[in-house]
C-alpha cells in the first residue's frame, strides 16, 4: 500500500474529480431547466441572471442614469413587470449588439464617465471621498464597485450606438421654427363652459325610477362586509417636543423590534392574544366594527394597515407586524360581519345618487355635442366665435394671450386643461368637448400672434440640439425594437 499510495491517492481524487463535474452539470443543467425565466439569442435566462441585471436598475436610479434607463426601458412598457422585462433583456441584447460592432468601452474611458459622474463631484472635480462613500454607504446591498463599471460600460455602449445611427442627422430650419412657434407663439384663446351643476338641477328622479333601477342591479347592491379586531399598540409616546431625526429613529427600531418579538410569541403553541399581551405589558383594545374603507382612529390611518385587517381569516386571524404613522400594531380578527344583499329602501340613496349622475352627464354630452355643431357651423360661416356663442344663447370666456414657455397665470385646473388642449388646434378651429372636474368646454384659438424673428435667431441653436437629440431618441428606440425581434426574445412574464 506505501508503494502505491501516491498512484492510488491520484486515482482517487481523479474519479473524485470526474463524478462531480458529471454530477454538477447534470445537477447544473437540471437546475438551468428549472429556473428558466425566459430565452434570448437561443440561450437561457435563468431567474439569478435575470436578478442580477435587474438589480442594476436601482443602481442607475442612485447615479442618476435617467437617460439609459428610459432608454431600455422604452415607452410602450405599460405594466412594472413589462418595464423590468425590457430592462433585463434590452440590457443583453445591447451589449450582444455592442460586440458585433466592435464597440468596447476600454477601462480608462469607464474611470473617465465615473469621475465625470455629477454625484461624485466637489467644486466641479472628482471627489474621491465622495465615491468611496457611495460604495461604502450608499450602494444597494449586494452590489459592488464593479456592478457601477458594468452599468457606466453599458451607458457608453449606448452613447456610442446612438452616435452611429444619428451620424447623419440634422435640423432642417422649417423644423426649428415649427419647434419654436409651438413652445413660444402666442395665442388668443376663447372658450365656452357647460357645468355639471346646471345640468344635475334639473334632473328629476321619481320612486319609480328608484325601483326599476334597484331591479337591475339588486344583484350587486350589497352591504360592506365589516370587521371588528383587537390590537396591541407598540408607538410613540405623545411629548410636548416630538422626538425627531436619529432620536426618532432609534426609538421607533426599537418598538419594531418589540412587535417582532410579540408576533413571534404567538406563534407558540396554545398562545392566547391577551395572555400574550399581558406578558408584553401592552394593553389590548378591541374596535367596533368597520369598513375597509373607514378605519377606526385606534388603528391610526395607515391604508397598509386596513388592508392587511382585510385579508385576515378566521383560519389565520394574526397579522405581522403592521407599521402606522407613529409606530407598529399587531392586530387579532375578533369578528366578521358578512355582507348581504341591501333592501330597497337601503339601496335608495345610492341609486338615486347614481341615477342622478348618470342623467346629468346624457344631458350635459347631448348639449356640448349639438352646441359644438352649432358653433362649427357658424365659425364656417365666418361668424367670430365670441357672437356664434351669443346667438348659443351662452357666454363665451377668453384667456390672455398665452404660449407653451409663458403659459397663462391663473392656477384653476379648467384654466390650464383648456391652454393645454389649444396647443394642438389651428387658428380658427374648434375643439372637440374637453372634459374638466366640474364639467366640460369647447375651445377655439381666435388667433395666433406673430414670433419674435430676434429671439428665433438666438436660440436656433439650442432647439437644432433638441431636435437632434430627439431623433437621436427614436431611431435608437426604433434600432432596439428591431434587434430585439432578431433576438427572439421568450418571455413568460408579461
Amino acid at each position: 500500500m506505501r508503494k502505491y499510495q501516491q498512484s492510488i491517492m491520484l486515482l482517487v481524487t481523479a474519479v473524485v474529480i470526474v463524478s462531480f463535474v458529471w454530477f454538477y452539470n447534470g445537477q447544473k443543467t437540471q437546475r438551468s431547466a428549472v429556473d428558466r425565466v425566459a430565452g434570448i439569442y437561443g440561450q437561457n435566462v435563468t431567474m439569478a441572471q435575470f436578478q442580477r441585471e435587474y438589480r442594476k436598475f436601482s443602481l442607475g436610479q442612485f447615479l442618476g442614469m435617467f437617460d439609459l434607463l428610459g432608454a431600455l426601458v422604452g415607452n410602450e412598457a405599460r405594466t412594472e413587470s413589462q418595464a423590468v422585462d425590457n430592462y433585463v433583456f434590452n440590457t443583453i441584447i445591447l451589449r450582444h449588439e455592442a460586440e458585433a460592432l466592435g464597440i468596447a468601452p476600454s477601462d480608462k474611458e469607464v474611470a473617465n464617465a465615473i469621475m465625470q459622474m455629477p454625484s461624485f463631484q466637489t467644486n466641479a472635480a472628482f471627489d474621491n471621498a465622495k465615491y468611496k462613500d457611495f460604495l461604502a454607504r450608499i450602494l444597494p446591498r449586494g452590489l459592488t464597485n464593479e456592478q457601477v463599471e458594468e452599468i457606466v460600460r453599458d451607458d457608453l455602449r449606448l452613447q456610442k450606438i446612438k452616435r452611429l445611427l444619428s451620424a447623419t442627422m440634422g435640423a432642417t430650419p422649417t423644423e426649428v421654427r415649427s419647434l419654436f412657434e409651438r413652445q413660444h407663439q402666442k395665442s388668443e384663446v376663447s372658450f365656452v363652459r357647460f357645468k355639471t351643476e346646471d345640468f344635475s338641477k334639473a334632473v328629476q328622479i321619481s320612486d319609480a325610477d328608484v325601483k326599476k333601477l334597484f331591479e337591475e342591479r339588486k344583484a350587486g347592491l350589497n352591504s360592506e362586509e365589516l370587521r371588528k379586531v383587537k390590537l396591541v399598540a407598540f408607538t410613540l409616546e405623545k411629548q410636548e417636543k416630538p422626538l425627531a431625526g436619529k432620536e426618532r429613529a432609534t426609538a421607533l427600531s426599537k418598538l419594531g423590534e418589540r412587535a417582532q418579538e410579540f408576533t413571534v410569541a404567538m406563534t407558540e403553541k396554545d398562545a392566547k392574544f391577551d395572555a400574550v399581551a399581558e406578558k408584553f405589558g401592552v394593553k389590548v383594545t378591541q374596535t367596533e366594527s368597520f369598513a375597509a374603507d373607514a378605519l377606526p382612529m385606534e388603528l391610526g390611518v395607515s391604508p397598509q394597515v386596513g388592508q392587511a385587517v382585510f385579508h385576515l381569516t378566521t383560519e389565520q386571524p394574526h397579522s405581522d407586524v403592521l407599521t402606522g404613522d407613529t409606530g407598529y400594531f399587531v392586530v387579532e380578527l375578533a369578528g366578521i360581519t358578512p355582507a348581504r344583499p341591501l333592501t330597497l329602501e337601503e339601496a335608495k340613496p345610492k341609486l338615486e345618487t347614481q341615477l342622478r349622475d348618470e342623467r346629468t352627464r346624457e344631458s350635459l354630452e347631448l348639449k356640448v355635442n349639438g352646441t359644438r355643431a352649432k358653433l362649427a357651423e357658424s365659425l364656417k360661416a365666418g361668424k367670430p366665435f365670441a357672437e356664434a356663442v351669443e346667438a348659443a344663447g351662452l357666454k363665451a370666456e377668453s384667456l390672455p394671450a398665452f404660449s407653451m414657455a409663458e403659459p397663462p397665470k391663473s392656477e384653476a385646473p379648467e384654466v390650464r386643461m383648456v391652454a393645454g388642449r389649444s396647443f394642438d388646434l389651428k387658428e380658427g378651429e374648434l375643439s372637440e368637448p374637453i372634459p374638466l372636474s366640474d364639467g366640460s368646454a369647447l375651445v377655439c384659438v381666435q388667433k395666433r400672434l406673430p414670433i419674435d424673428e430676434q429671439k428665433l435667431e438666438q436660440e436656433k441653436t439650442g432647439l437644432s440640439e433638441n431636435i437632434i437629440r430627439g431623433k437621436q431618441s427614436a431611431a435608437l428606440e426604433l434600432w432596439i425594437k428591431e434587434r430585439r425581434g432578431l433576438a427572439k426574445v421568450d418571455s413568460g412574464r408579461s
